[in-house]
């Protein structure tokens, strides 16, 4: 009855590698997230500088002298007036012109703009599948050597957890041994560069 116990341990290992090779040979697909950003269009008009334009003299052809109010073309002569134009006022953008006459003359013009269409920024991020958090087993050989030329070989098998301890148990056959290991994960810090 001795004799067997190593014997079904050992069939009962592979029966155990057969059955893990079989559930973790599935590997998670990494998975694209699209993300669209809409960037809101200019609430406020901000001002455009433009150039004044160059008046252009029109002959009217003949002068017909009319009863004339002088008072009246000085005083329109000498009125600052300024004209504000709105070319374009909808969801896209806010286009205004306002120009500025005194003495007859365009003195100034200027434009107010407001671009108020949305814009989209298209973020790609691609998700690569977490490392799961089973346990992992792994099989292997043991080789031993002790005092005077005695050697020892057989089956090991680690088991590892998630948090990164280790279990580890191995059979000698010559010796007819049993050894048993524990390990543990130890952090170091790295030191970073300045």
């Amino acid at each position: 009855m001795k004799g067997k116990i190593p014997t079904y341990l050992l069939i009962l290992f592979l029966v155990v590698i057969i059955f893990l090779q079989r559930e973790c040979h599935r590997c998670p697909e990494a998975v694209t997230l699209t993300t669209i950003n809409t960037i809101p269009g200019d609430s406020v008009p901000y001002l455009v500088e433009i150039d004044k334009p160059v008046p252009k003299f029109i002959d009217t052809g003949s002068w017909h002298y009319f009863d004339v109010d002088t008072m009246a073309i000085l005083k329109d002569y000498f009125a600052r007036v300024v004209y504000l134009d709105t070319l374009k006022d909808d969801s896209s953008a806010f286009i205004a012109v306002m120009d500025t006459v005194f003495q007859n003359r365009l003195q100034g013009r200027s434009l107010y703009f407001a671009n108020r269409k949305p814009t989209s920024i298209i973020h790609n991020t691609t998700v690569l599948p977490e490392v799961d958090d089973r346990l992992k087993l792994y099989a292997g050989a043991m080789v031993a050597m002790a005092p005077r030329d005695r050697y020892d070989f057989g089956p090991a098998v680690i088991l590892m957890t998630p948090r990164g301890n280790g279990y580890s148990y191995a059979f000698g056959v010559n010796e007819k041994s049993h050894t048993i290991t524990l390990v543990w994960k130890v952090k170091l810090k790295r030191k970073r560069p300045p």
